[in-house]
């Protein structure tokens, strides 16, 4: 009896002792590089507030950058287990983003999910790599270029019309969620600018769409797997399988289906929408109908979510300096009668503030790279190096340097004067690699300049109807939301919209 029992505690001291020796086992993995960096903790890797739920992992990631940006080019920091190296010096993340993009041309986020379970997510230029990223992200250029953006301005500045109705006609125009506005604006103009469909999204503040309940379901499984991914990072079998819901899946290629029936029984109308384009090279480049789908998804979200992010923190910074906001508006009065795409785009002062508010709210906040093959990276002049293999994770925070003083005088004020070109306008900070609202390199984002042609139409429409002001509410700082598909305003953005 007694050995037995002798047997079961050696038994239990070897169990632990082995999942001990699990937990750590690549706890000395930068140190071995010579590599600096904060002290992993057990389970909680260098991110412990987060993991605490005591700040977000963006917030945790700054105070790391700058207690190290001084003296280290990078550092090692753990996510629970796992070793990242996170780059602190902007020349050092243009390396990664241009110079040496082909070594780390995949996105962290394509581990999220696999084709086998989850084919529309799949074929998003974001997530799909090597030739087939290239191929995905040919495929939807041609719709994303400035000549159909032109030819679609007039389309996106009726649903800001509506949108400018829909605000006059609620009871009281005060406490109005910026986000859940900014959403219905964006989805209206999505849903004709995908699928050639005018869905009335403008009806009642407390209903919504089938299309934009549909786009809200995907998001909230989206934060999901984010949230759960770090948390299982560790944990694989954990991880939920689908990044978006197959309900969504289900639902868009049944549309895409329904509409693709209507448009052969009636070739003779086109409605130059991105169904009829994708139509159009199906054959081309042998896309199939989940091909198809999987593009207007990944459009769907990228000028849906992303975009009302950027609008309704655009109009709390405005909201918040009635300086500015009276400047812009005086701007934009004096251009009134002949505002085309191109004046729009162009206005000097209103891309500042755009500009600034990207600065301050990007929307991706870390870029998340894997390298792909093996890479020797050169970190100073006296031959120090990083050795690093495939499979090995990189982040980099645009969010950071957007904050680093060292860069952007008084970081935490809105001043969309930085910007001005006599100060050398956004193209100084782009070069000294210090300004990544929207990534760089080969994977920048593809749907930039559709994201900035519906942000700059809603706030212009927006600030020459109405004066906005914040509600009581609202928060007076930047703290960030600890969980969030991106990144937003801690409680909540709630304004005032005072009709002029």
């Amino acid at each position: 009896m007694i050995s037995i029992l002798i047997y079961l505690i050696l038994s239990i001291i070897l169990l632990i002792a082995l999942f001990y020796r699990y937990l750590t086992w690549y706890f000395d993995y930068w140190y071995k590089q010579n590599v600096k960096g904060p002290r992993p903790l057990l389970f909680k890797g260098t991110f412990p507030k987060s993991f605490a739920g005591q700040c977000s992992l963006i917030e945790e990631l700054h105070e790391i950058y700058i207690k190290y940006k001084s003296s280290e080019r990078c550092v090692g920091v753990f996510s629970r287990r796992i070793p990242k190296l996170f780059i602190l010096d902007p020349k050092l993340a243009a390396e990664i983003l241009t110079n040496n993009f082909t070594k780390f041309r995949v996105n962290e986020s394509s581990k999220w999910t696999s084709s086998q379970v989850e084919q529309l997510r799949i074929c998003s230029p974001f997530v799909s790599s090597g030739e087939e990223w290239k191929a995905r992200r040919s495929d939807l250029a041609p719709i994303l270029s400035v000549n159909r953006l032109r030819s679609y301005y007039e389309s996106i500045l009726e649903s800001a019309d509506q949108l400018v109705s829909f605000i006059q006609k609620q009871h009281d125009c005060r406490d109005l969620d910026a986000k859940e506005l900014a959403n219905r604006f964006t989805i209206h103009v999505m849903i004709k600018f995908i699928w050639g469909i005018e869905e009335n999204v403008f009806e009642n503040i407390n209903q919504k769409s089938p299309l934009h309940r549909m786009a809200d379901s995907m998001l909230q499984q989206a934060l999901k797997c984010v949230n759960s991914f770090e948390k299982t990072i560790s944990w694989k079998i954990l991880r939920p399988v689908r990044f978006f819901p197959k309900e969504s899946d289900e639902f868009f290629q049944h549309l895409i289906k329904t509409l693709m029936n209507q448009r052969q029984k009636n070739p003779a109308k086109r409605i130059n929408d991105v169904i009829d384009h994708l139509v159009a090279i199906k054959q081309k480049k042998s896309l199939n109908d989940e091909h198809i789908a999987g593009h207007t998804t990944t459009l769907l979200i990228d000028g849906f979510e992303t975009v009302a992010v950027v609008i309704a923190h655009c109009l709390l910074l405005l909201a918040r300096n009635e300086r500015v906001q009276k400047k812009l508006r005086a701007i934009l009065n004096e251009n009134e009668k002949s505002l085309s795409y191109d004046d729009l785009m162009s206005l000097p002062y209103l891309d500042q503030c755009v500009q600034e508010t990207l600065r301050l709210f990007p929307p991706l906040t870390t870029l998340f790279k894997l390298c792909t093959e093996p890479f020797t990276m050169k970190i100073n002049e006296s031959d120090k190096h990083i050795n690093l293999k495939a499979g090995d994770s990189v982040y980099i925070s645009s969010y950071s340097f957007h904050y680093d003083a060292k860069y952007f005088e008084d970081p935490e004020e809105f001043w969309p004067e930085r910007f001005n070109e006599e100060f050398g306008g956004m193209k100084k900070f782009r070069d000294m690699g210090v300004f990544l609202p929207f990534g760089d390199g080969p994977r920048m984002c593809p749907g930039l300049k559709l994201g900035l042609s519906e942000v700059k139409v809603a706030i212009f429409k927006l600030v020459k109807n109405f004066v906005i002001t914040p509600a009581k509410n609202t928060r007076k700082d930047n703290r960030l939301e600890i969980n969030s598909f991106l990144l937003s305003l801690k409680g909540g953005i709630e304004l005032n919209f005072h009709k002029i």
